[in-house]
């Protein structure tokens, strides 16, 4: 199945796998984004807040997830370029395990120390209660929540695009109509929100995990080897992805705590509507790295310089295409978007629109850093990987709060990721050149 990477064209593969990458991420962003709504509507401001303050540690232990995921993902593909198909089944049992030790250990010691950690990401008062309820919650299926993402990789690493989205949609409708019920019904609060995105996770993980009972599969279970070199591999071409993720959920705790400082819960409310809409730009972007990697990986094993260096012009050019559409609707229908969140509080509404039309210049240029740090970790580069990702994700955006906020007050803290994203993109040009270059000289070798 996985011989189309090498085979169709590679516009068609391309668009055959991002759209139901896409349509995958969306429909799981779908669910929190409606969660938001739900939230916003029947618990307000500060349920909000919350989701906002946990949200950064969310991302930075999910980082955990992305590292095995990516990593593995990456050796797979070359393995099955390469026709090695016994190596590439070892790597998909090691990468299960190690998701699944690594997610409890980090899940049981964060549940230890969670009063400390709720605390320490700014919540006080009625806002700590909320944000620790919601959080422990979330916890109990940190787990789960990692492995379905993980399987959702291998998937894709098969050749098989459409499973994934049977599983997010069932999990999706789950989640919508638990979330209701939970707030509605049975009063439940945050505490429900998160019980309904923990089960949602449950039943997509069911449903995944039965894709690899099927026969004729490269991929299948079986015990997993646990080979020193082998983890070390996949940790060498994770980390880059891993790293920005951790670094993207430090940014965001440090703007929760510089708007809590500005403008106190309502900015965090108001960054929390704009992560909810700005999530579903990232998702895109995400698909479209997604549907690169497999195939970049492929045919960097089966030494198709050109399909590699084409994919990825390919996936820039539809990237930035859909950054300019999605930023010309929050511009145009802004408005009415924060409107869904926000039940009668005008100054939330405000702030929120300010904050979203400049924060949504972002959405043009973030596509091709995500697309640029995927290519290189696809290509066994993790370190030059590293650099793009830390480069859009931590470095440019901390010097962004650090100076904007000084010129332009609380507008300049929303200045600093649009700000980080541009200036990255020459970052990520640079080490792209530097990479093909060798890659071709390679193929030609």
């Amino acid at each position: 199945m996985e011989k189309i990477f090498a085979e169709g064209k590679v516009s068609k593969v391309f668009v055959k796998f991002a759209i139901p990458a896409i349509l995958t991420n969306l429909l799981t962003m779908s669910a929190f984004f409606i969660d938001g709504i739900l939230i916003g509507q029947f618990i307000g401001l500060e349920g909000l807040a919350a989701v906002n303050l946990v949200f950064p540690v969310f991302i930075m232990i999910g980082a955990t997830g992305i590292i095995v995921a990516s990593g593995s993902s990456a050796l797979v593909g070359k393995y099955l370029g390469q026709d090695n198909k016994t190596e590439a089944k070892h790597v998909f049992n090691l990468a299960l395990a190690l998701c699944i030790i690594l997610s409890i250990i980090i899940s049981s010691t964060v549940l230890i120390f969670v009063d400390d950690i709720t605390g320490l990401l700014g919540a006080t008062g009625s806002l700590y209660e909320l944000t620790r309820e919601y959080f422990s919650v979330i916890l109990i299926f940190f787990g789960l929540i990692l492995t379905s993402f993980v399987l959702e990789f291998f998937i894709r690493n098969v050749g098989d695009s459409i499973f994934p989205i049977k599983s997010t949609g069932i999990a999706s409708v789950v989640n919508v109509v638990l979330t209701y019920v939970f707030l509605t019904v049975f009063d439940m609060g945050l505490a429900g929100a998160a019980w309904a995105t923990g089960i949602s996770f449950t039943s997509s993980i069911i449903i995944l995990a039965t894709y690899f009972l099927r026969k004729k599969l490269s991929l299948s279970y079986g015990k997993p080897v646990f080979k020193i070199i082998t983890i070390k591999k996949i940790l060498h071409n994770g980390v880059s992805e891993s790293l920005s993720e951790f670094s993207s959920g430090s940014v965001i705790l440090i703007f929760n705590l510089m708007l809590l400082q500005f403008i106190g819960e309502i900015g965090v409310a108001a960054f929390a509507i704009i992560s909810f809409i700005s999530l579903m730009m990232l998702m895109v972007n995400f698909g479209f790295s997604m549907a690169l990697q497999p195939m970049v990986s492929y045919n960097y094993g089966a030494k198709l310089a050109k399909r590699v260096t084409d994919t990825l012009k390919i996936a820039i050019t539809i990237s930035t295409a859909a950054g300019i559409v999605f930023y010309f609707i929050v511009l145009v229908f802004g408005e009415y978007v924060v409107g869904l969140f926000v039940n009668n509080n005008q100054q939330l509404s405000t702030i929120s629109l300010e904050a979203l039309q400049i924060y949504g210049l972002s959405y043009i240029f973030i596509g091709i850093n995500i697309l640029a740090s995927a290519y290189l970790t696809a290509l066994e580069k993790p370190k030059l990987s590293l650099l793009v990702a830390l480069s859009y994700s931590f470095i440019f955006a901390v010097i962004g709060l650090v100076i904007f906020p000084q010129i332009l007050g609380v507008t300049g803290i929303w200045w600093a990721i649009p700000f980080a994203n541009i200036v990255s993109i020459f970052v990520s040009v640079y080490m792209i050149k530097r990479s093909n270059r060798k890659l071709i000289l390679q193929s030609n070798s």
